[in-house]
């Protein structure tokens, strides 16, 4: 159905129709539930989401084996995280949740001695998302520690903290 039929349909519906219309959209579809949730729901109710979310990408990052670790989950990750952007109200709260997959990122190759290029192109990219959005927002002062820690920890791994470094410095001390 196209935007227009929708409009015409709203239109032709009276204001009880209408809610009863709403409520059966809250009922059925979760995505309207969750858009509500983030827009008219108390800060509680975000941080819920949060930590679900939270939860998800750390199990996207299990594996049982030391010796053969299973790769981590980046394409399920990667879609996690856009669908929580399209659902979030303020930037500062997706910054969190970018850090937070950089920093399980970074503790799955230290714990489990693995290393893929995938994996380092993910971290780098999330690193430059939430660098941008705390460019942006003048949000330095609240992340600098993490970010500072991530750099820390990244540096066993060459290639990705001169890649991260470069982001670091371009956001926190206006080095380009």
């Amino acid at each position: 159905m196209s935007k227009a039929k929708f409009t015409k349909h709203l239109k032709e519906l009276n204001i009880e129709e209408l809610r009863h219309e709403l409520l059966d959209l809250y009922a059925k579809v979760p995505g309207v539930k969750q858009h509500y949730a983030m827009e008219l729901g108390s800060e509680a109710d975000r941080l819920r989401i949060y930590a679900k979310a939270k939860k998800d990408i750390t199990s996207k990052y299990a594996t049982k084996s030391f010796r053969r670790p299973r790769r981590p989950r980046i394409q399920k990750i990667n879609t996690l995280l856009k669908v929580l952007k399209k659902a979030t109200i303020f930037e500062h709260e997706m910054v969190d949740i970018y850090l937070f997959d950089i920093e399980t990122a970074l503790v799955f190759i230290a714990k489990y001695h693995f290393y893929s290029q995938t994996l380092a192109n993910h971290i780098v990219g999330v690193f430059a998302k939430a660098t941008d959005i705390i460019s942006d927002q003048h949000l330095q002062s609240t992340f600098q520690d993490r970010c500072d820690l991530i750099l820390k920890r990244s540096e066993l791994l060459p290639d990705i903290h001169w890649d991260l470094d470069n982001k670091f410095k371009k956001c926190f001390l206006d080095i380009e």
